[in-house]
């Protein structure tokens, strides 16, 4: 089966299985690109429950700072923050 992208190019089911398998093995082609963190969003709170711990002084500073300077809660913040940390176990 083919499929036609955006763009017009004719993707194949066996240039599909040649990628999958050179991703496999951590063959990605191109080049390395910046890295963007991308932007702070509120992450919705299902059945919320709170947690409560520490942080230096200078800590909890940086995390009002980046709070403000992105126009988002602390929390969510936080919340962001845990997203990345399990997305990338």
């Amino acid at each position: 089966m083919a499929f036609v992208a955006k763009g017009g190019r004719v993707v194949t089911d066996e240039m599909l299985d040649e990628w999958a398998d050179a991703a496999d093995d951590g063959e990605f082609g191109g080049k390395p690109g910046a890295v963007y963190s991308g932007p702070v969003v509120p992450v919705a709170q299902a059945d919320a429950v709170s947690r409560t711990f520490s942080l230096s002084a200078d800590m909890s500073a940086m995390l009002d700072a980046v709070a403000k300077r992105r126009g988002v809660s602390a929390d969510d913040v936080m919340r962001h923050a845990l997203v990345r940390e399990f997305a990338s176990m």
